[in-house]
């Protein structure tokens, strides 16, 4: 009898010592990591801004791990360093140390000569095509990132019209001369990559790595996907409004080898990969099949401090609460935009139909992102891209007020750049009149969707569009604009497109 009660106190020892050690791993905080899994991730970052956005509160012991920059408050900030801090791949998931990279800046042994090179100042740094040499911006030449060095073949070179300036890379694309620095290095051995197998599944996005030897210039593409003029004689409008896309190419450039391969069972979007080599372009393509024809919603690249190149691509979306919507109110604070002639200028106008937006977006569960208050501190429209890229937003609709010379021109309008971005473009150009007119009664006239290389649209990470919510030069269109009932029936048009666009 002694015996078993010794052997019992032993087992509530060890129950208790078990209890306490679960409970210390329950609250253990590793910065960042508010859903306590052991590692900070997307879905850390997600969760911050829904609490910012008041559509779930964090419960009090995850606020401050959630608190990433110790201020005390939770923000936007917050969660944009969680964010980035989740893409940075631990060396030892993959079993292998920290690599450094070859540079031209540094001999490369066996490789002789030196040329003119260039090296990308920063991230998502705009390519046009090689010629003809214009300002036109081209939604087949992917953004370079920071780091990235290639061979200067001609330059600079000027365009007459705009007057930029850019370098004619060796890989076939030129970039603008202040986005690189000059420098003459050592010749480059020709590059090898190799994906490792790991991949992490997000829940709205995958996301894998692939180890190069130096940072090669690289170009993504969405294809297959044919074209045709449209609006302002431009380029790449979608054929018959169709997005056809059934793959993805990365195509690096000064390559010959590739390695490994990896497969993609948890999601939704991949169905496969496969290496394409082109020995005589010296290029290799890392191709990844979609699993259903025009379904894509975008992507990105970054390097993590690993030195892997981080792909990580979106997943298909079911439902609003799983997404965050990136809203650009356009213009803002000295930032006027349109006026009507009567005081009322865009910048008020885009951001009340924005907040009708936001209203309807999160009603339905949705996290809602603004690009900038109502105050007089306004980005830059380049900031406000470069935002989306830190943000990782599922979706960015920036919101603008035509203007014409002409005040019989009228009706509302919606621009994309991406062909992937098409889509959500169109639903919503068919939604917006039809709610105008139901709501109040108004026939706005339909302009269409189009192609048109608008900066807040020339982002790769989501189905980016810019809406264009009527003329408010035109009399009859601005008495919509100005009054409450026809902004919140302009807002709702572009909410039942979002809702159309995402199929349910």
């Amino acid at each position: 009898m002694k015996g078993k009660k010794i052997l019992s106190l032993f087992i509530l020892i060890c129950l208790t010592f078990q209890l306490l050690s679960l409970t210390a791993f329950a609250y253990a905080e590793i910065k960042g990591d508010v859903n306590n899994d052991g590692k900070v991730s997307l879905l850390d970052a997600r969760a911050v801004l829904r609490s910012v956005a008041q559509i779930e509160v964090l419960p009090d012991e995850a606020i401050s791990v959630a608190d990433y920059d110790g201020d005390g408050v939770l923000t936007f900030e917050d969660a944009r360093k969680i964010l980035n801090a989740s893409i940075d791949l631990p060396p030892e998931y993959v079993g292998v140390e920290k690599f450094t990279q070859l540079t031209p800046k540094k001999s490369n042994g066996g490789i002789t000569g030196k040329s003119k090179f260039c090296m990308v100042l920063n991230n998502y740094s705009e390519t046009l095509a090689a010629t003809p040499v214009d300002n036109k911006s081209n939604p087949l030449y992917s953004p370079l990132l920071a780091g990235t060095f290639d061979y200067i073949k001609e330059g600079p070179v000027k365009d007459s019209s705009s007057g930029h300036e850019f370098y004619v890379l060796k890989s076939g694309r030129r970039v603008y001369t202040d986005a690189v620095d000059v420098f003459t290095g050592f010749n480059m051995p020709l590059n090898n990559i190799e994906v490792m197998n790991y991949v992490e599944y997000l829940g709205t996005d995958t996301q894998f790595y692939l180890k190069l030897d130096w940072r090669v210039p690289f170009n993504v593409t969405i294809k297959p996907q044919t074209y045709e003029k449209g609006y302002n004689s431009r380029e790449y409008n979608l054929v018959d409004d169709k997005f056809t896309a059934t793959y993805m190419d990365i195509t690096f450039y000064y390559t010959e080898n590739y390695e490994g391969e990896i497969s993609f069972p948890q999601s939704d979007m991949i169905k496969s990969m496969k290496w394409i080599k082109n020995e005589s372009k010296g290029t290799v393509t890392l191709r990844i099949y979609f699993k259903n024809e025009g379904s894509f919603m975008g992507y990105n690249v970054c390097y993590d401090e690993n030195n892997f190149l981080v792909v990580s691509i979106k997943e298909p979306s079911y439902s609003l609460s799983d997404r965050v919507i990136m809203i650009d109110p356009g213009h803002g604070g000295n930032q006027p935009g349109a006026g009507s002639g009567t005081g009322v200028y865009e910048r008020d106008v885009t951001y009340k139909i924005s907040l009708e937006l936001k209203k309807l977006l999160e009603k339905n569960g949705a996290t809602v992102i603004f690009t900038r208050d109502d105050g007089k501190s306004v980005p830059e429209i380049e900031e406000r891209r470069l935002n989306a890229y830190e943000l990782n937003p599922d979706m960015f609709v920036s919101i603008h007020c035509d203007s014409s010379d002409s005040k019989s021109t009228k009706g509302s309008s919606v621009y994309y750049y991406k062909n992937y971005s098409g889509p959500l473009a169109f639903a919503i150009e068919e939604k917006l009149p039809g709610a105008v007119k139901s709501q109040t009664g108004y026939a706005m006239q339909n302009r269409g969707a189009h192609f048109y290389p608008f900066l807040v649209t020339r982002i790769e990470t989501c189905p980016s569009v810019l809406v264009e919510c009527g003329f408010i030069s035109n009399a009859d269109d601005f008495k919509i604009i100005n009054s409450d009932k026809g902004r919140k029936a302009i807002a709702k048009g572009i909410y039942e497109g979002i809702v159309e666009y995402y199929g349910y």
